[in-house]
């Protein structure tokens, strides 16, 4: 009798436990933190690379493996931007889903200037990397001037 007691609770618990997970997947709010994460990924990387770059700091592998990092955050971030997430806790413009062509143009050339930035790490030459900052920089302004409401 206890056995099935327990069977039945565990039974009962899974039920519950998968029911809210599975009706929680992609759920606005959880998909806006997971944008909010993934942007200030990229900062952080971006932050990095300024610190190598301005020599800073020096850690050997660090510059190609923090600029990559951005390449490869941004290549993915176009999923963070579904239908049906333009409200709630977050700073992106309604624009975004006003004029998808718009900000997948935007984010494209942000792509061009990263990936730029991750070729001049690999080459090592931190005067190149420097000077693929500045692209770099005025691209992502341009994007949260047009797409990101201010604070």
């Amino acid at each position: 009798m206890r056995h099935s007691i327990r069977f039945t609770a565990a039974a009962l618990l899974a039920v519950l436990v998968m029911g809210g997970t599975a009706s929680a997947v992609n759920a606005p709010e959880h998909v806006i933190k997971y944008r909010q994460n993934l942007m200030k990924s990229v900062g952080a990387h971006l932050a990095n690379v300024v610190l190598l770059a301005q020599g800073r700091v020096d850690f050997a592998d660090g510059l190609v493996t923090n600029a990559q990092a951005i390449v490869d955050l941004l290549q993915d971030s176009g999923v963070a931007f579904p239908e049906g997430t333009a409200e709630g806790d977050t700073r992106a413009r309604a624009k975004i889903w006003e004029d998808p062509a718009k900000f997948d143009a935007a984010l494209e050339e942000s792509l061009a200037t990263v990936r730029d930035l991750a070729a001049a790490a690999k080459s090592g030459d931190l005067a190149v990397v420097n000077a693929t900052l500045i692209p770099v920089a005025r691209s992502c302004r341009s994007c949260h001037l047009s797409f990101r409401v201010r604070n």
